[in-house]
């Protein structure tokens, strides 16, 4: 009996642990086929045209948390010279496609607990050359964690794992 108590404890723990921490993902589509001159610029779009009505609204919200974090994170991790927004040309164009959004309230988080879920980004991303050639092509995703006691449970730490992903996949070279 106290061994099926104590596995029980030792499980119940591990999956608070596992909702304590936001995460993410890449998936490479197309590897980078030539290297990247990290003294270029890089023009952002984060579009969201693929996600369904239900999640337009979080969608807007996300993209727009996104392209700022990005807007600095590619430039401060060396990865280019500067930044600008579409329709902002640069040397390269990152386009990130959102696919899906599942953003959950601090409200939400509060009441339901780990029940509620994570929050959540998806997206396919490219990168072109100024000529429009396709030098890589990968899917990211970003979650935040579950539990609502966590520092890292807020929508904004789901969009912050995707920028992360994405950055990543880029140094990748």
């Amino acid at each position: 009996m106290f061994a099926k108590v104590r596995n029980a404890s030792v499980m119940l723990f591990a999956m608070f642990l596992a909702a304590c921490s936001s995460s993410g993902t890449f998936t490479m589509k197309q590897e980078l086929i030539e290297p990247i001159n990290n003294q270029k610029t890089v023009s952002i779009l984060v579009k969201s045209d693929k996600v369904p009505e239900s999640e337009k609204e979080d969608a807007k919200k996300a993209c727009s948390s996104l392209q700022e974090k990005l807007y600095s994170r590619l430039v401060s991790q060396g990865l280019f010279k500067s930044s600008a927004i579409y329709p902002n040309e640069g040397d390269y164009s990152l386009e990130i496609d959102v696919l899906g959004v599942r953003l959950v309230s601090n409200t939400a988080r509060i009441w339901w607990g780990v029940m509620a879920g994570a929050s959540g980004i998806e997206a396919n991303v490219l990168l072109r050359d100024g000529a429009g050639k396709v030098l890589t092509e990968y899917h990211a995703d970003g979650s935040s964690a579950s539990h609502p006691f966590s520092s890292e449970s807020g929508s904004d730490n789901a969009v912050d794992q995707l920028a992360t992903q994405i950055a990543e996949a880029i140094k990748k070279r």
